[in-house]
């Protein structure tokens, strides 16, 4: 018969709440701000700042290290007064991360995209809107957090400013229609802001030539299309590898703030994770029924062991994993043989260098 407390685990274990690859749309709710675990404003808070002054700033860190999960918190859909706007990252089409009209023209695409599923219900309206609309009419209205969908009228805007092909377009009137798109959204006053998630796709997976030309256009063209010629807000995550490369010295004047990264500090930083994706299953626990402070410790010196700052490969794979051997044990928590052993089937290479401790006989405890 399994305890109270080996139940909880269970319950954890089915609600997968630790899983280190939730769906993008849930990641604001699992982030835990690095500003709150290392008491500072250095983090989310600077990148709330930066892109409310309208600046296009570098999100730097290695995979894994949380640039998805800081973006989608300080843009979130309780945000008030930024309207963000997700830039896909084509893979399929690289000129778009080297030519400034390719860019431009995949922002105008995308927001056509966004604009037809806005109000699926009221496109009557919409259409009615676009049809009889002045070309620029920028009334102001009130928009609430989830800015596209709670607007009609914006939305209608956007759409007649999107309906041009940008494939038929001479290439500065596509930069202009992003642009005039752009303007419209901060005429209702609301900042737009252009988030680029996930520049790696685009800039990985070639080598050689080519890969220093992608670099080099995206680095240099795209980020001063995004001041020259958008300006407007930007956040661009970027990989801790392309800061050492000449390409990414052509983004000078271009990049207005670089915020780093931090490292998760301490142990009790690793358990308010883990307490927080608890808390999103149990309404009353307390972090010693889910994890021994050794498992804790144990777990943060693994984390640190790694080259980089990898919360999602080193913290959340490994707990998953852990918590998975405990439920398999019967256990009560989740304990540091747990981990131990996580890190041998997560991390073949480091379980070769650090012995684990042997498992113990649940049943002695």
């Amino acid at each position: 018969m399994r305890t109270l407390s080996a139940e909880l685990l269970v319950r954890l274990q089915d609600a997968h709440a630790f899983d280190p690859a939730p769906r993008h749309a849930d990641l604001w709710r699992h982030h835990v701000p690095f500003d709150a675990m290392k008491g500072t404003g250095r983090c989310e808070a600077a990148l709330d700042r930066a892109l409310r002054r309208g600046e296009r700033v570098a999100l730097v860190g290695q995979s894994g290290a949380g640039k998805s999960s800081v973006t989608a918190h300080v843009l979130g859909p309780l945000v008030e007064g930024l309207a963000p706007l997700a830039v896909p990252v084509a893979i399929e089409d690289r000129s778009i991360a080297v030519d400034p009209v390719a860019f431009a023209g995949h922002v105008v695409q995308t927001v056509a995209r966004y604009v037809r599923h806005a109000h699926p219900a009221d496109q009557g309206r919409v259409d009615r809107i676009v049809k009889g609309r002045t070309p620029r009419r920028l009334s102001k209205l009130s928009i609430t957090p989830q800015w596209l969908g709670a607007s009609v009228e914006l939305t209608a805007e956007l759409a007649s400013a999107s309906a041009a092909d940008p494939a038929r377009r001479p290439g500065q009137e596509v930069i202009e229609q992003a642009r005039e798109i752009l303007d419209v959204i901060a005429s209702h006053g609301l900042r737009p802001v252009l988030v680029l998630d996930d520049t790696d796709t685009w800039l990985s997976g070639i080598a050689g030539t080519e890969a220093a030309q992608i670099r080099a256009g995206f680095f240099g063209r795209i980020t001063r299309l995004l001041a020259e010629e958008l300006a407007h807000a930007a956040v661009l995550a970027v990989h801790e590898n392309y800061l050492r490369t000449a390409e990414y010295s052509r983004s000078s004047g271009f990049i207005d703030t670089t915020i780093r990264l931090p490292a998760v500090p301490d142990a009790a930083a690793i358990g308010a994770i883990l307490e927080h994706r608890v808390g999103q299953q149990v309404r009353r626990f307390t972090l010693d029924q889910v994890i021994t402070a050794d498992a804790l410790e144990r777990l943060l010196a693994h984390y640190q062991r790694g080259r980089g700052r990898d919360i999602r490969r080193r913290v959340l794979y490994v707990a998953h994993t852990a918590l998975a051997r405990a439920c398999d044990d019967a256990a009560e928590t989740i304990q540091a043989v747990h981990i131990d052993v996580a890190i041998s089937e997560c991390a073949p290479e480091v379980a070769a260098r650090v012995r684990p401790a042997p498992r113990r006989d649940p049943a002695r405890g």
